[in-house]
C-alpha cells in the first residue's frame, strides 16, 4: 500500500491524518508529540499482488491488492520503499509518491486498494513530473492528466469485482506506455548499484560519481527529479527494505545478525536508522512481521491480466 494532497487529503483514504513523523526532530530523537498507536500496513489485512503485463515490466514492479480488515479503521505506517503508486480506492484514483520516511495513516474499514507499483526511479519519465514535487504527497490523478483520467475513473468505479479493475488498471497504463520514456542511464547506473548494496567504502557517493563518470550536481539532480531525494537518502531506504526482507526470511536470526545481513555497520546503526525511518525499534519491527498473531497475509494474485 502505499502515501498526501495539500488541499484534498480527506478525500482519500490513503491520506487521512497522514503524518510525516512530525514527532522526529532532526536528529531522529522523538519528541513529546504522542502519535496514535500504528501498525506495519502489511501486517494490517490482506496483501497480494502480480507482476504487471510484460509491456508495463520496464517501468511498473507490481500490481497489487491491499483489503483492509473490517471491524474498525485501521491505523497503519507505510515504510518507504523508494517507490511511487497509482492508486484506486472507493475515493478514486490518485498518484503516491515516493516518502522519506513512514507514512502514519488511517484507512476506513474494508477498504479495497488497488495500486500499480512503479520501480524505483521509472515514475517521474512515466508521469512527466519530477518525483520531488510530490515526495511525501497523496495527489489526484486529474491534477496530473486532467479529464483524460474520467474515463478509467468510472470504469472502475463500475467493474463488478477486483480482477476487473486490476484489468481496467492495466489496460489504461498500457495506453500511455507510449509517451513514457526510461530515465537517464548515468541514474539507472546509480540505482543498480544501492539496490545490489554495492557502495561499500569510506566515501560511497564520491565512488559512485567515479564509477559512473558524472557530477555530483548532476547526480543530485537526476535524483531528486526521478527520485524524489538524493542518492543516500535512497541508500538509507533500500538498507531499510533489506532489513525487512531478512526479518522475514530469518525470524529465528538476531537483531545483530539481521543488521549486518542488512548491510548496517552494527545493531546501534540498526537502531537508530529504525527509529528515524519508521518511527519502531528494530525489535517492534521484526515482532510484527514474524511474531504478531493475527498479522496480515501476504500472497500472490492469480493472474487477471
Amino acid at each position: 500500500m502505499a502515501k498526501r494532497c495539500p488541499t484534498n487529503e480527506e478525500s482519500f483514504p490513503v491520506a487521512p491524518e497522514r503524518l510525516q513523523l512530525g514527532g522526529l526532530d532532526n536528529s531522529g530523537s522523538v519528541d513529546s508529540v504522542r502519535l496514535p498507536p500504528h501498525s506495519l500496513a502489511q501486517t494490517s489485512g490482506v496483501y497480494w499482488e502480480q507482476p504487471p503485463p510484460e509491456a508495463l515490466a520496464s517501468h511498473f514492479k507490481c500490481l497489487w491488492v491491499h483489503r483492509m480488515p473490517t471491524g474498525s479503521p485501521a491505523n497503519i505506517a507505510i515504510v518507504p520503499d523508494a517507490c511511487s503508486d497509482i492508486i484506486w480506492s472507493s475515493k478514486g484514483l490518485a498518484l503516491v509518491g515516493p516518502d522519506r520516511v513512514a507514512a502514519l495513516i488511517t484507512v476506513p474499514a474494508g477498504e479495497t486498494i488497488i495500486g500499480a507499483r512503479f520501480r524505483v526511479g521509472a515514475a517521474a519519465s512515466w508521469l512527466r513530473t519530477p518525483l520531488h514535487e510530490i515526495t511525501g504527497r497523496t495527489v489526484p490523478f486529474d491534477e496530473l492528466w486532467g479529464r483524460s483520467t474520467d474515463e478509467t475513473e468510472t470504469r472502475m468505479r463500475e467493474a463488478a469485482d477486483v480482477p476487473e479493475r486490476l484489468r481496467v488498471l492495466a489496460a489504461d497504463l498500457l495506453q500511455r506506455r507510449a509517451t513514457s520514456h526510461s530515465p537517464p542511464a548515468d541514474l539507472a547506473a546509480c540505482i543498480a548499484r544501492i539496490e545490489a548494496d554495492q557502495l561499500t567504502s569510506g566515501d560511497p557517493i564520491r565512488a559512485l560519481l567515479q564509477e559512473i563518470g558524472i557530477s555530483e550536481r548532476t547526480l543530485r539532480r537526476h535524483c531528486h527529479e526521478h527520485l524524489g531525494y538524493g542518492a543516500k537518502t535512497l541508500d538509507r531506504i533500500l538498507r531499510l527494505q533489506r532489513f525487512l526482507t531478512a526479518c522475514r526470511c530469518g525470524p529465528a536470526n538476531t537483531l545483530a545478525s539481521l543488521a549486518l545481513e542488512a548491510g548496517y555497520s552494527d545493531q546501534a546503526h540498526l537502531a537508530r536508522e529504525a527509529r528515524t525511518l519508521t518511527s519502531f525499534t528494530p525489535r517492534e519491527i521484526k515482532l510484527q512481521l514474524t511474531g504478531r498473531p493475527g498479522s496480515g497475509q501476504v500472497g500472490n494474485l492469480r493472474s487477471t491480466i
